[in-house]
């Protein structure tokens, strides 16, 4: 049973007493440490206090704000994750004894730093140890999912990360299948193969866009996924049968 997890970035800060962070979003799941002070955050609708020795875990795309009654040193990472086998879920939780998370967290800065040819593997290791603790330490059970389940986890995955460099191979063998069999029930259960349900959601993200916003072509294409921007506008026309910008023209005469 396989963790399929990437960690986009990681860093440490010492904020300052009665300073606050407004409400904000990631795209990826959230693990923020306090190594030192106390305060609250809101995470949703529920607010938490926070002292040293805790940590928060944040699910993707969920507002959540931070204001600290004194000094606090945090080490926060964001990390991509299908939330299988080991459900995270919004909350902050205190550390047992032996300090897991902490001794974690200092691992990964130290790789962070180092940056060689080892890194990329040792990061992705103490990653998939982080989410194993914070299991052990939520008391979540693990979820044996059955084929319809896992692929429901692959087609929400798609999803959250259409936009990306998806490893296709790899989610298949995360999920236990080989790619062809993968490809096989995935469109099977969906009606489109992994990569035409990738398309899918990228020219979803890449219509709304259009329509709701006032961003440059060229920036739309490259938040949706597309390698340039002709390539964007090539495939848009084939598959709409106008080109971006004429879509934009039409969507706004229609509002006008």
């Amino acid at each position: 049973m396989n963790i399929q997890c990437e960690l986009d970035f990681f860093t440490k800060d010492t904020r300052k007493e009665k300073s606050y962070i407004d409400f904000h979003s990631h795209n990826g799941y959230e693990l923020v440490y306090y190594a030192s002070g106390h305060g609250r955050t809101t995470i949703g609708d529920k607010v938490y206090p926070y002292q040293a020795g805790q940590f928060s875990v944040i699910e993707p795309n969920c507002p959540h704000d931070e204001y600290r009654e004194s000094a606090t040193e945090v080490h926060f990472l964001v990390f991509s994750y299908n939330n299988y086998p080991i459900a995270l879920r919004n909350h902050v939780y205190t550390e047992p004894g032996d300090a897991p998370i902490k001794q974690l967290m200092h691992k990964l800065g130290e790789e962070m730093l180092r940056k060689n040819s080892f890194s990329p593997i040792l990061l992705r290791c103490y990653l998939t140890e982080l989410i194993v603790e914070i299991g052990k330490i939520s008391g979540e059970k693990l979820q044996h999912a059955e084929p319809e389940d896992q692929l429901l986890y692959a087609k929400s995955y798609i999803e959250q990360y259409a936009a990306d460099k998806i490893n296709l191979p790899k989610l298949a063998e995360t999920h236990g299948y080989s790619y062809d069999y993968f490809r096989h029930l995935f469109k099977e259960n969906t009606g489109y193969s992994p990569m035409q349900y990738i398309m899918l959601h990228r020219f979803k993200k890449a219509k709304q866009l259009l329509a709701e916003s006032r961003e440059s072509i060229t920036t739309i294409a490259l938040e949706c996924g597309f390698s340039n921007t002709p390539q964007f506008c090539a495939m848009f026309k084939k598959q709409f049968g106008v080109s971006p910008l004429q879509y934009k023209g039409k969507i706004s005469n229609k509002n006008s």
